[in-house]
């Protein structure tokens, strides 16, 4: 419920923001990220994953809000490390031009494969913060972190992670 309220806020935020910043312009965007994944209890070792998202780059400067969607995938290394498939539905919202910190938003579905044991499928969530370097027009390179959590019935519930990595995104 609070995950909700907050997601709420933060698009009726940079809704009511660009409406009264300049006028705004949009442009359609493509970001892959590459992390680092570390589960935050004793079910698996760490590991890696990657995403790739698609959105519409809403700009009012100094305030640049991205609703996207997409993929992501991350495997955990160990003898009970698991694989996570979600497809995720969110925001992004960052402040600046050249240098432009933020935070982002996701609710997904997620598929959550242990190695042992069944298949399934759940609620999942991810939050963190970014900062992006945009100096060049067509392309947003940055570094990010983020919790990320799965619903999956996985021993004492939920299977929840942190991630650390890079990414860019493609502005066109």
């Amino acid at each position: 419920m609070c995950s909700r309220r907050l997601l709420f806020a933060a698009v009726s935020a940079a809704s009511c923001a660009l409406s009264v910043a300049r006028p705004a312009s949009a442009s359609p965007t493509i970001g892959a990220d590459l992390d680092v994944a570390f589960p935050l209890h004793s079910r698996g070792d760490s590991g890696w994953g990657f995403g790739i998202r698609l959105g519409q780059q809403l700009k009012a400067k100094p305030i640049v809000f991205t609703p996207e969607l997409g993929f992501t995938y991350h495997g955990f290394s160990g003898d009970f490390g698991p694989k996570i498939y979600r497809g995720i539905l969110g925001a992004r919202l960052g402040f600046g031009d050249i240098l432009r910190p933020g935070g982002f938003f996701h609710v997904a579905v997620g598929h959550f494969v242990p190695t042992v044991g069944d298949n399934h499928d759940a609620f999942s969530f991810d939050a963190g913060g970014f900062l992006d370097f945009t100096l060049l027009p067509l392309l947003d390179l940055g570094a990010h972190a983020a919790y990320n959590r799965v619903d999956a019935d996985y021993g004492s519930g939920a299977y929840a992670y942190l991630t650390v990595g890079l990414h860019a995104a493609l502005v066109f």
